[in-house]
C-alpha cells in the first residue's frame, strides 16, 4: 500500500494510523509501527491478548489469595496467622479491584476502584510486619505505643484517599490513558501518597528481616517456609516501585497486580506445601528465655502439636533421632512414648538410665500457649542409693533387732545365773550395749517413717498432744519429772499430728536419757507468737550442753568420718522440723534449751 494514505481509529486505544508514518498510541509511551493494515490488525490482536493476560493474572492472584485465606482461617489460632490473613486479604481485594478496574471506563467507578487498590497496597506492609513480630515470638510489641504509630499510617491513608477530591493530598490529575485495550489511568502521586506507599514497603521489609533472623537463628527448621515468604514480598514491592515512580515503557499500568500471582504462589508453597504454622519460631524464642543451652540436663522443646522442634546437645546425644536435620519429629518417634505417658509416669528409662522428667508449659508475653519444655534429670544413682538404704533399713529393723534381742536375752540370763561379780558386771554391759542397739533400730524405723510420711494437715489441740507425751514418758521413767504449759490453754494450729508427736517425743526422750539420776527434769513451754504466725515450742532440761559437734553436723546436713553425731535422735528431730516447714534453735541456760518454731499453717 505504498503511496496510499489510510486512516484508522480504534475507540479506547487512541490510535490514529497513517501508512508511511509512525503509528502512535495516544498516551505517555510510544510504539513505532511501520506496518501495513494487515500487520496492524495482527499487532492489535496481540496487544489485546496481552491485556487479557494481565487481567487473568490479576484475577488468578485474587483466587489464589482467597484460597490461602480459607486455608489460614483453620489455623487462625496459630502465632502470626491472623495478621498474615490481613495481609493476604489486602492482596485479594487489591487484585480483584484492580483486575476489575482495567475493564471499567466509567470515570466514577474507575476512581473508586483505583482508591480501593491504593488503600490495599498501603495496608499490606503493616500487616506483614505484625505477622513477622507475632510469628517470631515478639507479639507483645504489637500492643506497644510504637506499633500504634505504625497502625495510624494506613488508617489515616483511608481517610485521605476517601476525601482526596476535596484536598488532592494523595494524587492529582487522574485521567484515562488506555493501553493494551485496558482502562488504565495515570495520575501524579503527591508526597503524602508516596510516603504511605514507601511506609508499606518499609514495614514489609522489616517483617522480612525478622523472618531472616529466624532462619539464621533456628537453622533449617524454618528455612524453606520463611525463605518462600521473604521472596514473595519482592515481586509486589518491585511492581509498586515501578508504578509509583513511572518507570518502564508502560508507566500507567500497575504491574503489582499480575506480579501478585508469584507472591501468592510462593506463600501457598510456604503454608500449604510445608509446616509454616505446624510449628513456628515463637516456641523456640520463648524456650531461649528459659536458658535452654545453659542447662546441664537434656532438654527437649515441643511445639503446640507435641513435635520436638529443638534440643540441646545433651538431648541430641541421648536421643540420636533428634538431630537438627530431622526436626521437627513427633515425641513418640524421638522417645518411643507419648507426652501423656511421660507426664503420667514423670520418668523415662533410656539405655538403662532412669530420668525424672519435668514438664514446663511455654507461653509468650501475652500468656498464649506456644509449646512445652521437657527437662530430663538422671536419677539412676539416687534410685540405687534409695534401694540400698531401703535394704539397710530392713536389715536394721529385722535382722539387727532380732539378733540383738537374742543377745540381750542371753545377757540377762547370764547376769542372773553367774555368781562371779566381775562376770556379772560384764554380762550387764552386754545387756546395756544391746539395749543401745535396739534403740538405734527403733530410731531407724522412726527415720523411715518420717521419710515416707505424707503430711496430712489437721487442726491440732496442742494441750492434748503435750499432755499425752508427758504422761507416756512419766510412766516409762518414774524418776523423771515432766512439766508443761500451753498458752493459751486452748491453742490450736494446723499441722501433721504424727510428725508433731514424733518431734516432741524425741526431744523429751533425749532430755531424759542424757540426764543424770537426780536431774531428770524436762520442761515443755508452748506459746503463740504475738503476730499469730508461729507456734513456739521450748524444751528445757538440766543436762550438760549438747556437744557443738552434734549441732554442727545437723547444720552441715551430712556426716563425715571426722565429724559425726553420737546417734540419730537429733536427726529424727531435724527431719520432722523440716517436714513441718519449721525451724529449730539450740541455746544453753543452766541446761539445754531447744526452740522449735512451726508455722500456724504448715
Amino acid at each position: 500500500m505504498t503511496g496510499e494514505r489510510c486512516e484508522g481509529y480504534r475507540a479506547g486505544w487512541g490510535l490514529r494510523i497513517t501508512e508511511g508514518e509512525d503509528i502512535r498510541i495516544a498516551n505517555r509511551y510510544r510504539i513505532i509501527l511501520c506496518v501495513t493494515p494487515l500487520t496492524l490488525m495482527y499487532e492489535m490482536m496481540q496487544l489485546e491478548l496481552l491485556g487479557v493476560g494481565i487481567i487473568a493474572a490479576s484475577i488468578g492472584a485474587c483466587i489464589g489469595a482467597f484460597y490461602l485465606l480459607q486455608y489460614l482461617y483453620r489455623r487462625r489460632s496459630k502465632s502470626g496467622a491472623g495478621w498474615f490473613m490481613g495481609n493476604i486479604a489486602s492482596v485479594a481485594i487489591f487484585c480483584l479491584s484492580y483486575g476489575t478496574a482495567l475493564l471499567v471506563f466509567d470515570p466514577t467507578v474507575r476512581v473508586i476502584l483505583e482508591a480501593i487498590s491504593f488503600i490495599c497496597v498501603v495496608f499490606m506492609g503493616p500487616f506483614f510486619l505484625a505477622f513477622g513480630l507475632d510469628y517470631t515470638g515478639r507479639g507483645n510489641l504489637i500492643r506497644t505505643p510504637l506499633f500504634r504509630v505504625v497502625a495510624v499510617v494506613p488508617l489515616l491513608t483511608v481517610v485521605l484517599v476517601a476525601t482526596n477530591p476535596l484536598h488532592h493530598l494523595v494524587w492529582t490529575e487522574l485521567q484515562f490513558e488506555p493501553v493494551f485495550g485496558l482502562a488504565t489511568v495515570i495520575y501524579t502521586i503527591q508526597p503524602l501518597g508516596i510516603f504511605a506507599l514507601l511506609f508499606s514497603i518499609g514495614t514489609a521489609a522489616v517483617g522480612s528481616l525478622l523472618l531472616i533472623g529466624a532462619i539464621l537463628s533456628y537453622g533449617p527448621l524454618y528455612r524453606r517456609e520463611a525463605t518462600a515468604v521473604i521472596l514473595s514480598t519482592a515481586p509486589p514491592s518491585v511492581g509498586v516501585f515501578i508504578w509509583m515512580f513511572g518507570l518502564g515503557p508502560v508507566p500507567q499500568l500497575h504491574l503489582t497486580a499480575p506480579l501478585m500471582l508469584i507472591h501468592v504462589a510462593l506463600d501457598a508453597y510456604a503454608f500449604v506445601g510445608t509446616h509454616m504454622f505446624t510449628t513456628n519460631p515463637a516456641t523456640q524464642r520463648v524456650a531461649e528465655r528459659t536458658g535452654l543451652e545453659s542447662l546441664p540436663n537434656p532438654v527437649l522443646i515441643l511445639d503446640t502439636e507435641r513435635q520436638v522442634v529443638r534440643v540441646n546437645n545433651q538431648a541430641e546425644e541421648l536421643f540420636p533421632r533428634t538431630s537438627s536435620r530431622s526436626l521437627p519429629i513427633s515425641l513418640d518417634t524421638a522417645l518411643g512414648i507419648g507426652l501423656a505417658t511421660v507426664r503420667e509416669t514423670e520418668e523415662i528409662t533410656v539405655n538403662g538410665r532412669i530420668f525424672a522428667v519435668s514438664y514446663t508449659r511455654l507461653t509468650d508475653p501475652d500468656d498464649d500457649h506456644v509449646g512445652s519444655m521437657l527437662v530430663l534429670n538422671d536419677v539412676t544413682d539416687e534410685r540405687q542409693r534409695k534401694q540400698q538404704l531401703a535394704v539397710l533399713n530392713r536389715i536394721l529393723r529385722h535382722n539387727l533387732r532380732n539378733e540383738t534381742s537374742v543377745i540381750r536375752g542371753y545377757a540377762e540370763l547370764l547376769e542372773a545365773q553367774i555368781d562371779d561379780q566381775k562376770q556379772s558386771v560384764q554380762a550387764g554391759k552386754i545387756e546395756t550395749a544391746s539395749n543401745r542397739l535396739l534403740s538405734i533400730a527403733e530410731k531407724v524405723r522412726e527415720f523411715e517413717k518420717v521419710q515416707e510420711q505424707e503430711a496430712e494437715l489437721a487442726t491440732i489441740a496442742v494441750s492434748n498432744v503435750v499432755a499425752e507425751i508427758g504422761q507416756t514418758y512419766s510412766a516409762a521413767h518414774s524418776e523423771a519429772r515432766i512439766d508443761w504449759t500451753v498458752t493459751p490453754s486452748n491453742l490450736q494450729f494446723r499441722a501433721d499430728s504424727v510428725l508433731l508427736s514424733m518431734l516432741l517425743s524425741n526431744l523429751v526422750q533425749n532430755a531424759i536419757v542424757h540426764a543424770g539420776p537426780s536431774e531428770q527434769r524436762v520442761s515443755i513451754t508452748v506459746f503463740e507468737r504475738s503476730d499469730a504466725r508461729e507456734v513456739v515450742f521450748e524444751i528445757r532440761d538440766q543436762n550438760d550442753r549438747i556437744p557443738e559437734q552434734e549441732i554442727e553436723t545437723l547444720w552441715m546436713g551430712d556426716e563425715t568420718t571426722l565429724q559425726h553425731g553420737q546417734g540419730i535422735g537429733l536427726w529424727v528431730v531435724y527431719w520432722c522440723v523440716q517436714k513441718l516447714n519449721g525451724s529449730i534453735e539450740f541455746e544453753y541456760d543452766n541446761g539445754n534449751v531447744l526452740i522449735v518454731r512451726l508455722p500456724r499453717r504448715a
